[in-house]
């Protein structure tokens, strides 16, 4: 008896501690280079945020919110589409549906008719998913300026086998031509 109660205070105790450093309010993602994001990513481009509208997920346990994206500027796969408008579909996890609201701490958040740089993989039925949440978000302002909100965000690191707590990287303000160029040159596009 006594060595069950140790072993309950033993991992009470040790989810006290791995709570401890965790934001309540955020979602925690491992920190990609910019080289891990290029990498990770089917498709990276510039695109005009079009309409969204929630819904179930297709298995009917979620809501998602359905974002239309309208590549502007192909920046690493979608080559065959360089010649036309390609309008592809995003999926997010969360929304307002039905009188019920889910929210996903973390993850990016677009407008109707923004200007951004997103990194997508694919997903089921043609649809499209960011790749690292926020991190997968460059939103343009009107001077032409590239810039992330980790908002929501508690990044971690790999060492060795563990994932370390890291501080988040201050997000320097870029020209979107130099990031375009940057995603361009890591991706290998000629």
């Amino acid at each position: 008896m006594k060595r069950s109660v140790n072993a309950v205070l033993s991992l009470s105790a040790a989810v006290a501690l791995l709570c401890l450093g965790t934001p309540a309010d955020a979602t925690t993602a491992v920190l990609l280079s910019r080289e891990d994001l290029v990498r990770k990513s089917a498709t990276v481009a510039r695109v005009t945020v079009g309409q969204s509208y929630a819904t179930e997920s297709d298995d009917g346990k979620s809501i998602v919110t359905r974002t239309e994206l309208t590549i502007t500027q192909p920046l690493k796969g979608a080559e065959a589409d360089k010649g036309g408008v390609k309008v592809i579909v995003l999926e997010q996890v969360g929304g307002t549906y039905n009188g019920k609201t889910q929210r996903l701490l973390g993850d990016a958040t677009l407008s109707q008719g923004e200007d951004a740089v997103v990194f997508l993989r694919p997903g089921d039925k043609g649809r499209w998913h960011f790749t690292a949440l926020a991190l997968s978000v460059y939103h343009v302002d009107t001077k032409g300026l590239a810039r992330r909100s980790l908002e929501g965000l508690h990044l971690v690191q790999r060492s060795g086998g563990a994932l370390v707590p890291v501080k988040a990287p201050a997000e320097e303000v870029e020209p979107i031509e130099s990031l375009m160029t940057d995603v361009v040159r890591i991706a290998g596009v000629k």
